[in-house]
């Protein structure tokens, strides 16, 4: 079920990104490596976690189609950035030349840079989202891509790259490095949907579960994955950063990710009768890549 639903949301999600990127047209290269560092493959999973938000209510996708690519332009601009030889210094995303490696590394800092604004005019200028939400929405987004979400869990983990450190640091990089854009892929929708109680509290706790154990997976495989399915080489070690199978070994990695996938499928059976979609997402994050 789970592989035919995202087959299906991605190629939704895609036919409308292309056609809100085709908006872009010049300076011509520029727009060319926004649009290579967006639609460079990918699982599309903040976007597609928005579709789920939005079956769980019945919704259409009328109201969140733009805060998805708005999302996803995010994303895409902070792995740009991620892979300058300045910060983690990788030739390959998804199985293919990073941008800076396709193109040049002023052009990837400007691509990356206009991907994260380009996404708040998406917002601001968009038709499809009620005018009393933009600014709610804009704020997360703002919060949660900025230095209290992304850029500074970003920023504390290449502090931490060749130092010891603790596990509340460690949990603090994942929780803020990725967590919050995972977050931020499940509270959007719920604010353009206007989505509010006890619903929205279950799932804004399920998405920090799954946005911590998709982290620690990519902790595993950076160890036991193959470049021909994860698509990446690993620079972790490279690096020399601490990450959890480093902290606690392999098995109590395993284990601490099996018991944050138990309490996020255990909140969607106690609290939706329709959840089944993010039941199966969870353990697709437990299983990827395997």
């Amino acid at each position: 079920m789970l592989k035919a639903y995202l087959k299906e949301k991605k190629e939704i999600f895609e036919s409308y990104l292309e056609e809100k990127l085709s908006e872009i047209s010049y300076p011509e290269r520029l727009a060319e490596a926004m649009k290579y560092s967006v639609m460079n493959g990918g699982k599309r999973l903040r976007p597609l976690l928005m579709y789920m938000t939005a079956d769980i209510f019945s919704s259409d996708y009328e109201k969140i189609q733009d805060i998805a690519v708005a999302l996803e332009c995010i994303h895409c601009y902070s792995l740009v950035h991620d892979d300058l030889p300045a910060m983690d210094d990788d030739m390959y995303r998804r199985g293919k030349l990073t941008t800076h490696i396709k193109f040049d590394e002023a052009t990837a800092i400007l691509a990356g840079d206009a991907l994260l604004t380009h996404a708040f005019s998406i917002i601001s200028f968009s038709d499809k989202i009620e005018e009393d939400k933009k600014i709610e929405i804009i704020k997360v987004l703002s919060d949660y891509s900025g230095i209290n979400g992304m850029v500074g869990g970003q920023y504390v983990d290449m502090e931490s790259e060749n130092k010891e450190i603790s596990f509340e640091t460690l949990k603090y990089i994942h929780q803020y490095k990725t967590g919050k854009l995972l977050k931020a892929a499940i509270e959007l929708p719920l604010i353009g949907l206007g989505i509010k109680g006890e619903a929205k509290e279950a799932l804004l706790k399920y998405s920090e579960l799954i946005g911590l154990s998709f982290q620690i997976k990519d902790d595993l495989l950076d160890i036991e994955g193959e470049f021909e399915k994860t698509g990446k080489q690993s620079s972790d070690e490279k690096n020399n950063k601490t990450t959890y199978p480093k902290l606690f070994g392999m098995e109590e990695t395993k284990n601490i990710l099996n018991g944050y996938i138990t309490e996020a499928k255990n909140i969607i059976n106690q609290n939706f009768d329709n959840g089944e979609i993010l039941i199966e997402l969870a353990d697709y994050i437990a299983n990827r890549g395997e």
